[in-house]
């Protein structure tokens, strides 16, 4: 183990780094994802202790702090779930978090960890629990289990150890070294722990959260913290413990070893081991779904109330996981599945997906199952990346990870209550990433649908981003080479002229070559056919508008991450309006924008949502939108005249989706932040009067998507 950290990898992984002793981002909660029932801070001995209850019903999870080189958001990816299920308790250790931060090393002993835990306990009223304790917290689970055992109805131990008692050599060495790099170079220090703690492959976000978690520290805090847990011997109360213990271990793990974790299973009467093969230190962080199972059966501790239907009485079905990020991909979908069902008709479509995805479906008459309430919003996440007409989609995605897991946990619950035939994933990144972490779960066929292939970084020059995009494209590529059977089909919506030459990275395969190995072409899926909107006058009756009027659209998409770009737009149009005097302009704000924000003008008017918005897009004199593929695609099929803005350092409509429009002849994509609003007038009026020559889309790819999909409902070969 080396002690030298390295300072590239902390350019690289760490980024931005917070101001020392701060909590990062601290708000109401500490995940994303989920709310405290309750929050709130103890008072011990002078010292306030942070703490939070989740979930409403169930048997009690406590959750005893490790070295308070972390805080509880280390649990972003269990306590969400967990809480689905139980009443979850975290607490924040002295020294880290929203807990006081005493001066001074007597403040700072594992008597004051023990008891500020059962304090805690205490004043959330928890008088019995099953408790949980990572790494160093379990020394506070085996003091508490064999001292007070009527408190501790099970015990979950997870990269522990039973003793620190620096009984060899080696062990006292790498304790002196660690002493000398906390005092001389903590961010060196950090960064080599985190190094230690994740070994396993692809493992720079949590690597990165753990650097966040450590500057909400100070080295001089720190020292005295781990101070405070060494020289503790508990293997006697290791064999004092009588209730229910599983411990669970990594057997690569480099802070606390593999045969200290069998040392614990054999100390402890009757306990269970769980091995993580190939493992580091924190399963709770790096393999949250095994972790996530494992705890709640283990809790549960009976077999959970369920029916089974014998397999001739089932109805054939399928779920469709939608993207809900804007509404591009729930139209599609919907246009995928109604096709599909005219080769199926049998067959059953359920829906997992929310707002502003879920609200579309419902409005269509399409099932949305009921367990979709529990799951977290994608879109309200990339609104909260986003600056003004900014967002880097790739660390959106990067940072999407306590979603992702939530989400999945939702998922797999549905398919171990409820039988499903197939199930269909559009851009669902996080059934397919987790699939290919725990392809032991997949239960039946899964096609792969997406527009897109491979992250790009777009800040030229900047290393970390490169380094960071390279890494994940290479897990993506590895997962699908050594798990091919995850997918049953993969389906890319577009042609193959649409995918980028562009290499995933250096040393890896160039995307265009990858692409056209791994996935089958369908073509682009429209959501309607433009044929039945080519009588324009006829449409603009319907809905609504005069036959002498001028009528102009700006839409950004079911996200509020365009609302900088709406604003732009309502400042041009009375420039606009003085130039062509018949010029009506809608303005589509979004299911999550408030119309109040726009300015009010003569011709304009705010709309919050329009139900297909195609159709008004297919019948209008222009289009000013985002740069998303959907809207701009429809608008090439109808060809009618539009301007794209595409959001600044947004891979997918920078790169991708420009070119796949520049393939239509219908790139029409301008930078919003350099026009003024004079200059946005000019150019928008000149785009409104100029000739469409786009190249026609195709009108038959939801059908050959709906086609490829049956082939595998019907368990029949699929060529690529």
């Amino acid at each position: 183990m080396s002690a030298e950290p390295n300072p590239q990898r902390l350019h690289l992984v760490a980024g931005a780094l917070p101001e020392p002793g701060r909590v990062h981002d601290a708000g109401p909660g500490p995940y994303e994802t989920v709310r405290p029932r309750h929050e709130g801070f103890v008072d011990r001995g002078g010292v306030r202790l942070w703490y939070a209850v989740w979930g409403e019903a169930g048997p009690w999870i406590a959750f005893a702090p490790p070295i308070q080189i972390v805080h509880s958001q280390l649990l972003k990816a269990v306590v969400p779930y967990l809480s689905q299920h139980f009443r979850v308790l975290t607490t924040d250790p002295r020294g880290n978090g929203r807990s006081d931060r005493p001066q001074g090393q007597a403040a700072y002993s594992f008597d004051h960890y023990h008891a500020d835990f059962v304090a805690v306990l205490d004043a959330a009223g928890v008088e019995q629990t099953a408790l949980v304790g990572i790494s160093m917290g379990a020394l506070t689970g085996l003091r508490l289990a064999a001292e007070r055992p009527e408190r501790v109805s099970r015990l979950i131990l997870a990269g522990g150890v039973a003793d620190t008692l620096p009984n060899t050599e080696a062990l006292r060495k790498r304790l002196r070294m660690e002493d000398e790099l906390i005092a001389k170079d903590w961010p060196g220090y950090i960064d080599w722990f985190m190094g230690v703690l994740f070994t396993e492959p692809h493992s720079t976000k949590p690597h990165e959260d753990g650097v966040h978690y450590g500057w909400a520290t100070d080295a001089t805090t720190f020292a005295w913290c781990r101070q405070g847990w060494l020289g503790h011997d508990l293997r006697d109360h290791a064999r004092r413990v009588r209730c229910p213990t599983l411990v669970i271990h990594g057997d690569d793990d480099h802070r606390i070893p593999y045969f200290k974790g069998e040392e614990l299973h054999a100390l402890i009467p009757g306990s269970r081991l769980l091995t993580i093969g190939g493992g580091g230190h924190v399963t709770a962080v790096r393999d949250p779904v095994a972790f996530n199972r494992a705890v709640r059966e283990f809790v549960e501790g009976v077999p959970r109330n369920r029916t089974w239907t014998r397999a001739m009485k089932r109805g054939r079905r399928a779920l469709f996981i939608s993207s809900p990020i804007g509404l591009g991909h729930v139209q599609r979908d919907l246009a995928i599945a109604r096709e599909l069902r005219k080769l199926q008709p049998d067959l059953a479509i359920d829906w997992f997906t929310v707002d502003p995805a879920a609200t579309y479906l419902q409005r269509e008459g399409e099932r949305l199952h009921p367990i979709t309430a529990r799951l977290a919003n994608e879109s309200r996440h990339f609104e909260r990346c986003a600056g003004e007409h900014d967002l880097s989609a790739f660390f959106a995605l990067r940072t999407m990870d306590e979603i992702m897991t939530h989400n999945f946990m939702t998922f797999i619950d549905l398919m171990e209550a409820e039988h499903y035939d197939l199930v269909i994933g559009d851009e669902a990144w996080e059934v397919d990433y987790h699939y290919h972490e725990n392809p032991e779960l997949k239960r039946q066929p899964f096609v792969f649908l997406t527009d897109f292939v491979g992250c790009l970084p777009m800040e030229p020059g900047n290393e970390r981003e490169a380094h960071l995009c390279t890494e994940r494209n290479a897990d993506d590529i590895e997962h699908v080479a050594r798990y091919p059977y995850v997918r049953d089909a993969a389906l890319f919506v577009g042609n193959p002229d649409d995918v980028t030459e562009q290499p995933f990275g250096p040393g890896l395969p160039g995307i265009r070559e990858w692409t056209d190995r791994n996935f089958c072409y369908c073509g682009y899926c429209l959501p309607f056919d433009p044929r039945t909107l080519a009588d324009t006058e006829a449409l603009r009756a319907r809905l609504g508008y005069r036959a002498d009027e001028k009528i102009a659209i700006a839409t950004v998409g079911g996200t509020a991450a365009g609302r900088h770009l709406l604003r732009r737009i309502a400042e041009a149009f009375p420039r606009m309006k003085r130039e062509v005097p018949e010029l009506r302009m809608i303005l589509v704000a979004g299911p999550r924008m408030d119309a109040a924000e726009i300015a009010a003008a003569p011709g304009l008017e705010v709309r919050p949502y329009v139900h297909n918005l195609f159709e008004h897009l297919a019948c209008c004199d222009l289009a000013l939108v985002q740069g998303g593929l959907s809207t701009t695609m429809e608008l090439v099929a109808t060809r009618r005249p539009f301007l794209s803005f595409p959001l600044r350092r947004h891979f997918e409509q920078c790169v991708h989706v420009r070119r796949r429009l520049a393939n239509y002849e219908a790139d029409r994509s301008i930078d919003a932040p350099t026009l003024d609003p004079e200059l946005l007038a000019r150019r928008a009026l000149a785009a409104m009067h100029a000739p469409v020559r786009y190249r026609p889309v195709e009108t038959d790819g939801a059908a050959r998507a709906a086609r490829r999909i049956a082939d595998v409902l019907e368990n029949r070969h699929w060529a690529r």
